[in-house]
């Protein structure tokens, strides 16, 4: 459907959306507003029914509406960005067990008959949401009923039909499992003793208490679908563009106007027509309708703008992946949490967010974006805490295995002692290169890790950060830098000294390691030129540059692809040497090997090492520093000058030569 020729047009998703008819908003004016055609529910109602609020026309099956539905059951992180991981307590199928399960399982929750119409759902799922923000939001628990019609279950499809009250063939229900937290009234018994009784709760007010934010308080919510498969006709100008599928009507055709809402609604909803404004039509071929019902009983309060944009986007979303899934397109997952476990980095992210986020947003005195820099600088400084927590676990393992059970019996007196020296290993030592506006120095300085930052000119906001920050403004020659004392080398969207950060860690201490996150492309001596070309784009290309240069340092290579607001979101690590380079440091840290042998075969690999990237230098030219922006401004200034002096003396007049008179 995506070939724009004279058989196949581009299909235009047009929801129609019905928030304003919905019993919250407005009070329905007929009994049929109610999709189960059975009673109208005002304000004062407590039995919930289901009310529709949205409907769109799909080019999408229904083994692909199904699809989409099994792929959110695990992918939820990525329907509502607020939740940081699933957790399936139990998957069962109903249908499968001599006796019902739907109920069984509910373990203290309410009874979901009315909820679900009485129907047997073929799979019964409940899973544990957990909030990315586990210390402001509460982790839930959800229930999630997955029902198809088929004539051996339910009967014939048009009782079906006619017990549901809509024609939804395929139905996905939501809902919030309500635990109460009973509040307890104390009273006075006649022996003058103080009783405790649980006092009895709303479904509102334990949804209020109990469910996080990003979940919509309502008992319950459900995507279903209707197979229509309809070609539209070639021309539809002098056909009536009413609505087709009133009073169960089986629909004629069906038109599609780009901009306006799918014309048609169901069985329970009228909607008014809208006018025609524009005489071009987009005609698609259909396959069905998707719907959203809300489960409501009138105590839920207004639905505000908020809510209905949330819903709004749900459903565009099942659209979106259905009309993907149908094109044979899914987005590729890349592989996050690679070094850092996800868990642990949420937690470290979520308490510097808090820590750090607000006053920097607030203050911030420079004229970039407060929002992009600092959250991008917290998500960075967030995921190298934990890496390098990490790397000191691995240290104490390694030493607790080297030295054996009785050194460490004395390490344990001593931390008792208050030695914490002898059992946890230093924090780690840094250098941030091209620091920038030093957001991330000043962080990671905060969070206990000695270190620097340094760039080619100050910021204003240098001078907010107070004396525990490290920063320097200088001019770096790379090939003639080494940090001796430094256990890493940030290059943070470093720009020219991107490329030279895994060759000065090579040169610098045996075990001096690095993180490279690219974004502007140069090379060792200036702009990058892409000598291969980049057919898999210049990004990709120019990661592979780098690459190239870590693989030439004889540094193990590993990629993390970080959590941040940006697209330059690749990080090149480099923590340990290849196996030859590691041996050669290793000997060497101790003195040497005691074969003489063994000692002349590593100096000659360390020598062919260090060649290596000497030849990579020398055959890259000379460095050239990037000018800073305001030596730039300082440059165009003078010329400016220059050229204004020139011009004035261009139009002055010549004086005259006596020998003319």
């Amino acid at each position: 459907m995506g070939n724009q020729d004279s058989g196949s047009i581009e299909f235009t998703f047009s929801p129609a959306l019905f928030f304003e008819d919905l019993p919250n908003n407005k009070k329905p004016e007929h009994e049929e507003d109610v999709i189960t055609g059975k009673e109208t529910l005002d304000n004062s109602s407590t039995k919930p029914c289901w009310f529709q609020a949205a409907k769109a026309a799909v080019p999408f099956s229904e083994d692909v509406f199904w699809q989409v539905l099994n792929r959110w059951v695990l992918e939820a992180p990525s329907v509502i960005p607020p939740i940081s991981k699933v957790d399936i307590l139990q998957d069962a199928s109903p249908l499968a067990s001599s006796s019902d399960t739907t109920n069984s399982c509910d373990e203290g929750n309410k009874n979901h008959t009315d909820l679900l119409e009485h129907r047997k759902p073929f799979r019964t799922i409940r899973r544990q949401l957990i909030p990315k923000r586990q210390d402001c939001d509460p982790v839930m628990e959800e229930k999630l009923f997955f029902w198809k019609h088929s004539p051996d279950s339910n009967g014939s499809a048009q009782d079906t039909r006619e017990q549901a009250g809509e024609e939804a063939t395929s139905l996905a229900t939501f809902a919030p499992v309500l635990v109460p937290k009973q509040p307890a009234a104390t009273t006075l018994s006649e022996s003058g003793e103080e009783e405790t009784t649980p006092q009895p709760q709303t479904d509102m007010e334990i949804m209020e208490a109990t469910l996080p934010f990003f979940y919509p308080k309502v008992r319950g919510f459900r995507y279903g679908y209707r197979s229509d498969r309809e070609e539209a006709p070639e021309d539809l100008e002098d056909h009536d563009c009413g609505d087709s599928h009133d009073h169960g009507q089986e629909p004629q055709h069906a038109k599609y106007l780009a901009g306006e809402a799918a014309e048609g609604a169901n069985t329970a909803i009228q909607t008014k027509k809208k006018p025609v404004r524009n005489s071009k039509r987009v005609f698609a071929k259909r396959a069905g309708w998707i719907t959203l019902d809300l489960y409501l009983a009138g105590d839920e309060g207004e639905f505000t703008k908020k809510m209905q944009y949330a819903f709004t986007e749900l459903f565009k979303k099942l659209y979106k992946w259905g009309f993907n899934t149908t094109k044979g397109f899914i987005k590729s997952r890349v592989q996050h949490d690679v070094m850092a476990p996800k868990d642990r980095y949420m937690r470290t992210y979520a308490r510097m967010k808090d820590r750090y986020a607000q006053k920097w947003v607030q203050d911030w005195p420079e004229k970039t974006d407060a929002r992009k820099f600092v959250f991008e600088d917290i998500a960075i400084a967030a995921w190298l805490v934990v890496l390098w927590e990490l790397e000191r676990e691995e240290e104490i393992k390694k030493r607790s295995k080297d030295v054996g059970d009785e050194p460490l019996e004395k390490e344990k007196t001593e931390k008792e002692e208050g030695k914490d020296e002898a059992v946890t290993p230093r924090m780690q030592t840094f250098v941030d290169l091209g620091c920038g506006n030093g957001l991330l120095t000043h962080i990671l300085n905060e969070e206990g890790h000695p270190g620097k930052g340094i760039d080619i000119v100050s910021r204003k906001v240098w001078e907010v950060y107070g004396p525990g920050t490290q920063l320097e403004a200088k001019t770096i020659i790379p090939n003639e830098t080494t940090f001796e004392n430094v256990d890493w080398i940030i290059g943070n969207h470093a720009d020219e000294l991107a490329p030279w950060v895994p060759i000065i860690a090579s040169r610098s201490k045996p075990l001096t390691r690095f993180v490279v996150i690219p974004c502007c492309f140069f090379g060792l001596a200036g702009r990058y030129q892409f000598p291969n070309g980049a057919p898999d784009g210049k990004y990709k290309a120019y990661q592979d540059y780098i690459c190239s240069v870590i693989k030439t340092c004889g540094y193990n290579l590993r990629t993390e692809i970080l959590r941040i607001p940006s697209t330059k979101n690749v990080a090149l690590v480099g923590m340990t040497r290849k196996t030859s380079t590691k041996r050669c440091f290793d000997e060497m840290a101790k003195g040497g090997s005691d074969e003489e042998e063994d000692l002349t075969e590593m100096m000659d690999e360390y020598h062919e090492f260090t060649e290596q990237v000497d030849d990579l230098v020398r055959q890259s030219g000379m460095f050239v520093p990037r000018v800073s922006d305001n030596q730039r401004q300082k440059i165009q200034k003078v010329k400016q000058e220059a050229r204004r002096a020139l011009a004035k003396e261009a139009s002055s007049p010549l004086p005259l030569n006596p020998t003319d008179e």
